[in-house]
């Protein structure tokens, strides 16, 4: 069962009886020989159809969460959950805020985040050793690595993307930038980067046609950034290659086909020599790898990664930058193989914070859920669905029709003033980016052996943001930042570029830094001072942050006909602007200003076919008198040994009855007229 917004998790209960010689409790209690008891242990995976003969339909696709034998009676009592035990792990999210209150994320891309970090996959999943991955899934946060700063207007598309959704320019732009802050820092002399995202080239418009990949390195004032890029819209068009600002480019004479593209680039080191490989595969089987050609040189003193910078012009997903030894092949590329598993929807808000979260990455999703009246649940086959609200107000075709002449056994209609709301007020929270301040000073000499690696922990308070990973410098102090210094003299006194690399990871209020010494002698945490040099900032919100706001909206037309009946949406904080509070609130006054009536304990001839949130039509021409079209809440399923199936649906209706008119009717009023004889009698001044 479910309501019209929040999650949903089916439940599959079984009562087992065993076979004609041992009982269920014998086979599969938790005590009973592994070799039949282990089908029915706790989070084993369940199956169930049902049908008419052969052409049994999928129903249920779940984990078992229990079971209890019952020696006396020997039955063995299981129940199920579907795949929303798949999300009962920690919600892990970036606690990032907006730079210039331009939005950042949305509820839709925290769902996709909570998924794909549960395995879950809308888009090709990171790569291992990925050091950044951002989904742009209704947002600009990274799901791996550290959000820094962004520019220019950014939509997001559903119908242009690539796979799943895509951000591109706004309606006031025709590119967009952002950079992020990798996981891992890596150095150079170093390993090799596999830089790579995905574009759709069908509608480029009046927009620039063109998607950037830079690698930014510095080493104190010397800086350098190795990009890659393609150009579709220049005539001819380009993909290229750069570094030290010296480019090199391959011409496409013969127009690329127009549509899906995967583009990459390998990068890597000899010395401080880059070399660019870059992979293009298109619509039609198109596929092209090459090597653009010679390019200029990084700092020859070592140097570390700073930030990877996408600018874009082009709606793009799945931007990703990852670790390799090798040189990818074909295969390497456009693989590996993965498996969708979900399905999002258009966003319909937009969050300029990703505020810190605890609980479950499951009670997570509820929360947005609801705090968007959307809905979220898992279907018979394993997908995970987020759907919006605007499919409520705009129902569109019903895919059954169920009659009291044929398919109907029983129904309730229900009608109450409780489902009037004609008064909404929607809470809101306002997020505003603060100052930095230094958060974590370490106090304890620290060094390296050669090879080695050294890992430090840092407690946060669950209230606070991420922290940006520490930049290395050896003279120029980065101001309001994290940073640290590394020297190969145990006095401080020779700093060292391009010798340690470091990767930040934060989980729950847990900050973890790790350095890994890649050179062949012992290095120093030390300032030119001789004194331990790390020193990691975070993030503030502005003072008193959030800033707490109200909106309401209000139906005068079902305030006239039903009285004030007023509904104060629970204080989320996903809901951080004055139109999301509106869209919420205009959705709720378009679905319940009138009332409209639940039908319970609708009992059908047996559908499998029928899903929650499907939309049906009721017609009942012997009881209730109705016929509406009405989505399906909630669907009680039960069976038992003979064969027998029941199908109860419980169902809310899309069509209000209409407003009373009260024909030959005169309403009380709700003063009785007598009183004031009453009051006078008491001694009660009245008019």
């Amino acid at each position: 069962m479910r309501a019209t917004n929040g999650s949903a998790s089916a439940e599959l209960r079984l009562s087992i009886t065993g076979t004609g010689t041992q009982t269920a409790a014998q086979l599969y209690s938790p005590y009973a020989p592994h070799a039949t008891a282990d089908i029915t242990r706790p989070r084993q995976s369940v199956l169930h159809g049902w049908g008419l003969a052969d052409d049994a339909l999928p129903a249920f696709r779940g984990l078992v969460r229990d079971r209890i034998a019952d020696s006396a009676t020997g039955r063995v009592e299981l129940s199920a959950l579907d795949g929303a035990e798949r999300l009962r792990g920690a919600a892990r999210l970036p606690a990032a805020v907006s730079v210039n209150t331009v939005p950042i994320a949305s509820g839709t891309w925290v769902v996709d985040n909570l998924l794909r970090d549960a395995g879950i996959h809308t888009a090709p999943p990171p790569r291992p050793e990925c050091i950044l991955y951002a989904s742009m899934h209704g947002g600009i946060a990274p799901d791996v690595g550290f959000y820094r700063t962004h520019s220019g207007s950014i939509g997001y598309t559903r119908t242009r993307a690539p796979w799943e959704m895509a951000a591109l320019p706004g309606s006031t732009t025709t590119s967009f930038g952002v950079r992020w802050d990798p996981r891992t820092r890596t150095t150079v002399p170093g390993r090799s980067l596999f830089v790579e995202c995905w574009v759709d080239t069908s509608s480029i418009g009046p927009d620039t046609g063109r998607v950037s990949l830079s690698c930014f390195y510095q080493a104190d004032g010397a800086t350098n950034a190795v990009e890659f890029g393609v150009d579709f819209k220049s005539s001819p068009q380009t993909a290229s290659a750069s570094s030290d600002g010296q480019f090199t480019s391959v011409l496409f004479f013969t127009p690329l086909p127009v549509g899906r593209w995967h583009l990459g680039c390998y990068w890597t080191f000899s010395g401080t020599q880059p070399s660019a490989r870059i992979y293009m595969s298109g619509p039609d089987g198109y596929y092209q790898e090459f090597n653009p050609g010679t390019l200029g040189g990084m700092p020859a003193g070592g140097t570390q990664l700073n930030y990877i910078a996408m600018t874009s012009g082009l709606p793009v997903e799945a931007v990703q930058v990852s670790l390799t030894l090798t040189q990818p092949t074909r295969a390497d590329f456009e693989g590996p193989t993965w498996q969708r598993g979900a399905v999002l929807d258009t966003i319909t808000s937009t969050l300029t914070a990703i505020p810190p979260t605890q609980g479950s990455a499951w009670e997570v999703i509820s929360a947005v859920a609801r705090a968007e009246q959307a809905t979220a649940s898992f279907d018979e086959h394993g997908i995970f669905r987020y759907r919006n609200n605007t499919r409520f107000t705009s129902p569109g075709q019903p895919v059954l029709t169920a009659t009291s002449a044929r398919e109907i056994a029983g129904l309730r209609v229900s009608e109450a003033i409780d489902s009037v709301r004609n008064v909404i007020d929607v809470p809101y929270s306002l997020y505003t980016i603060g100052s930095t301040r230094e958060r974590f000073t370490e106090t304890t000499r620290r060094s390296i052996p050669a090879f080695s690696t050294l890992t430090l922990t840092y407690d946060y308070d669950v209230t606070e943001y991420d922290s940006p990973p520490p930049i290395a410098y050896v003279a120029t102090t980065p101001a309001s930042t994290s940073r640290v210094r590394w020297s190969t003299a145990s006095d401080g006194s020779a700093g060292v570029h391009g010798r340690v690399e470091s990767t930040t990871e934060r989980d729950g209020a847990t900050l973890r830094v790790t350095f890994r010494n890649t050179g062949s002698s012992t290095v120093y945490m030390l300032t030119s001072g001789n004194v331990p040099s790390l020193s990691i900032y975070s993030v503030e919100l502005a003072d008193n942050g959030p800033s707490r706001r109200l909106l309401r909206r209000t139906d005068t037309t079902s305030v006239t006909r039903y009285g004030a009946q007023v509904y104060q949406v629970p204080a989320t904080p996903w809901l951080q602007t004055s139109a999301a509070a509106s869209t919420v609130a205009s959705y709720l006054l378009a679905v319940a200003a009138a009332p409209l009536p639940v039908l319970g304990d609708v009992e059908i001839l047996p559908d499998p076919r029928i899903q929650l949130g499907d939309l049906v039509r009721i017609t009942d021409t012997v009881g209730a008198a109705l016929t509406t079209p009405a989505w399906v809440v909630g669907i009680r399923t039960s069976g038992d040994g003979h064969g027998r199936v029941r199908q109860v649906l419980t169902l809310r209706a899309t069509l209000s009855p209409g407003p009373p008119t009260d024909q030959n009717i005169r309403p009380d009023p709700p003063i009785d007229p007598d009183a004031r004889t009453v009051l006078a009698g008491e001694g009660v001044r009245v008019p």
